[in-house]
């Protein structure tokens, strides 16, 4: 069973607190690698949560384009038809009058009118006319194609009011179209720039998330990167406590040996006292040429 020094009990507890001072900055640093490795396996899902969120984002700003643009068209329609339907309505008023001027002319018979024309061009190709009897059919021929003209260009007119008051209505019912598909464009623009509200403030929440992990990433790391210089300053410590605990006990060996060697020389003197024979190794011995077994190692 070894005896320590009192100097080497000292240097092995200190070895003993440096290793196991060394042994929690190592389970420390263990922990806190893990945590890191969690934390940027986090930070990773998070990421990816804004990246999606961004893509989110990116669609629903490209609707809204299309869809302003759509707004955009629908008004240049609307402005159109409204220009068409201001113009188209001025027509109508401006014909209103006149139309009600031309309904009773444009009431009577066109076939009768043929008819009396053709029976009087009958009896003026056929029958055999006095000059002034002949002269009054010429005229009544004349005024019947003239009112002929006038009832085809009245009924003529009546069908243009009729086809202008149609139009009028069918640009109303457009119109009217037109702004309920602008109301339901200006809808589906303030529905998407709800939505774009909610993604843009989860996108920043999340945003702050990653940084938030990234400070705790980086102040860990820092940790972890100052209990590494401490543990390779405990390792230092703990070589530097053996080679210490390596000289002292070399040195005590020496102390040993040479404490053996002055008693071996008190033997050999005594021996020579009472004239006694000496060995080469007693010569060796009394005149200080032997040398001890951690000399020859050491020295």
């Amino acid at each position: 069973m070894s005896v320590w020094s009192p100097e080497e009990k000292r240097i092995i507890e200190q070895m003993d607190r440096v290793r196991e001072e060394i042994k929690k900055l190592r389970e420390e640093r263990y922990r806190l690698v893990e945590e890191v490795r969690k934390l940027r396996s986090k930070r990773r899902q998070q990421i990816d949560r804004a990246r999606q969120l961004r893509e989110e984002l990116r669609k629903l700003k490209e609707q809204r384009r299309e869809l302003v643009e759509k707004l955009r068209q629908l008004r240049s329609e609307r402005r159109q038809l409204l220009e068409k339907l201001r113009a188209v309505a001025s027509e109508v008023a401006e014909s209103k009058k006149l139309v009600a001027e031309l309904r009773p002319l444009a009431r009577k018979s066109v076939n009768a009118i043929r008819s009396r024309i053709e029976e009087l061009e009958w009896r003026q190709q056929t029958e055999v006319l006095p000059p002034a009897k002949e002269r009054q059919i010429i005229e009544e021929i004349a005024r019947l194609e003239e009112m002929l003209e006038k009832v085809l260009e009245a009924r003529k007119a009546l069908i243009e009011f009729a086809e202008k008051k149609a139009e009028l209505a069918s640009l109303r019912v457009a119109l009217r179209s037109i702004a309920e598909e602008i109301q339901k464009t200006r809808s589906a623009i303030e529905a998407i720039d709800a939505k774009i509200g909610q993604v843009r403030s989860q996108l920043e929440e999340v945003s702050r998330e990653i940084d938030e992990v990234t400070k705790q990433i980086d102040a860990t790391s820092n940790r972890i990167s100052q209990l590494d210089e401490q543990v390779n300053a405990r390792v230092e410590e703990l070589r530097r406590l053996r080679e210490e605990l390596k000289n002292l006990g070399v040195a005590m060996s020496r102390m040993k040996m040479q404490k053996m060697l002055e008693e071996k020389r008190r033997e050999v003197e005594e021996k020579l006292k009472r004239g006694e024979r000496l060995t080469l190794d007693d010569l060796r011995i009394l005149y200080g040429e032997a040398v001890a077994p951690e000399e020859e190692q050491y020295g």
